[in-house]
Order: C-alpha cells, then structure tokens, then sequence
C-alpha cells in the first residue's frame, strides 16, 4: 500500500510517495514541514509498481520469441 502526501502550503516540491503512514511522517518531519499542513491519500497499486507480468495486454518484458513463434506458424498459403 502506498501513499502520496501533498503538503498544501507548497506550490512547488510539495510531494512525495511512501509505503507507510509513520514513514510519511518522518519524512514530514526531515523536510521541515509541518504535519497539519499535509495530506496523505491513498494510491492504488497499479499507479506505482509497473509490473508487466500481467496478462493484461502489456508488452512482453521477455524478449521477442513469442513474436518469432507466431509469425512461423501463422503463415498464409495461397494456393
């Protein structure tokens, strides 16, 4: 689970992303800010990791064999 906490003081540099809620606050606190001032929202998975796994419909991260595969056995013969 991550989080996204946006400091709305800020107009720049006002972001930042961690995995937990004490781990924001932390960082909150060795950047100077201060902690009313933040806003922590929740993220969905798939907005940070980028695994390409999924069958989903994404480009394959192994390499062309499956295109190499496809192109010789699906072939068009005229006759």
């Amino acid at each position: 689970m991550f989080y996204q906490v946006q400091n709305q003081k800020l107009s720049k540099n006002n972001q930042f992303r961690v995995q937990t809620v004490p781990a924001g606050i932390k960082e909150i606190k060795s950047r100077g800010w201060n902690v009313a001032d933040c806003k922590f929202t929740e993220l969905a998975q798939e907005l940070v990791t980028n695994t390409y796994k999924d069958l989903d419909g994404r480009t394959n991260t192994r390499g062309k064999q499956f295109k190499n595969r496809a192109n010789k056995t699906h072939r068009v013969v005229s006759i």
